[in-house]
Formats: C-alpha cells, structure tokens, sequence
C-alpha cells in the first residue's frame, strides 16, 4: 500500500492534486458550520444513532486533533524525517471535558486553526508534499499520506455528526 520503498501513502490524496486536497480540507470548517445551523443546540448532545458521539463531542475532537495535524505537518516540512507519536485520545472526551465545551466556540477555534492549516499547505512546493516521516504505528509516511489521513479524519467525524444529527 504504498508508492514509495516502504512508505506508506494516502490512496485518496494520491489520486487528487495538492489543490483539492487543500480545497477539501478548506471546505470542512464551512460544512461544519452550515450542518450546526440547521439543528437546534439540544440536537448536538444527541448521541449518534450508534450510540456513539454528538456533536459536542466530534468538534472537541476535531479540534484537539487539528492541533496535533498542524505540528505534524510543520514538522514534516521542516525536519528531515521527524518522529511522529502516536496519541491515544480514547480518553480526551473525559478527560478534557468535551461536553462542557461551547459548542461554537470549539467550532470557531477549529475554523481558525483549519485556516492556518490550510495556509500552510497552499504555499507547500510541489516536491515538498513527498516528504517523509516516521510515525510511531504506521512507520514511514509521506506528507501526503499525513494528509490523506487529515482527510479521512474529516470525512468519518462528518458522517457521525449527521447521524448525530439525524
């Protein structure tokens, strides 16, 4: 599963250019918000239909996360082949008190730290997005397989707040 000599890649972001990768990436916030607008505030404490997460759970998440994606990122630009740790999060709903969060807060917070993300990666060299890193579970990765995986991110928490919300 990868294009490299033993590095991993992102099968998604392989086959998409670093301009709608960043587009996508772009986009989320926006989604997010006009997904949020459509429900009344007792519908984001509503569990998923599975069970799992509401909405004042996923954004904390997405947020706490975005925070780890950024440093990952600047350390895969400017590092030759950084270590990445892994993170167990399983906890941070506890932990950080995702319930007690103001929900659009948390959603501005994570608009303001996509943006720069995304700043970011817009002025990201062509060269660049094939950089390598060494991640604690997956070994090597690329950039663009960091972001694939931004993206995956994006995609699974999305889908489980509209079940959330449905």
């Amino acid at each position: 599963m990868g294009s490299g000599v033993g590095v991993t890649t992102g099968t998604e972001a392989g086959q998409r250019s670093p301009e709608e990768i960043v587009a996508a990436l772009a986009a989320v916030p926006g989604d997010l918000g006009r997904l949020l607008d459509e429900h009344p505030a007792e519908a984001l404490v509503r569990p998923a239909r599975d069970g799992g997460w509401g909405v004042v759970e996923i954004l904390p998440h997405l947020r706490d996360w975005e925070e780890i994606f950024a440093q990952r990122v600047q350390a895969v630009l400017t590092t030759e082949r950084p270590f990445l740790e892994s993170f167990d999060d399983e906890l941070w709903v506890i932990e950080r008190d995702y319930r007690g969060q103001d929900t659009a807060a948390t959603l501005a917070n994570f608009r303001r730290l996509r943006e720069g993300l995304v700043e970011v990666l817009r002025e990201v060299p062509s060269g660049a997005w094939d950089r390598t890193a060494e991640h604690e579970v997956h070994g090597p990765i690329t950039l663009r397989w960091l972001v694939a995986r931004i993206m995956d991110h994006d995609t699974e928490h999305r889908e489980q707040a509209r079940d959330a919300l449905a």
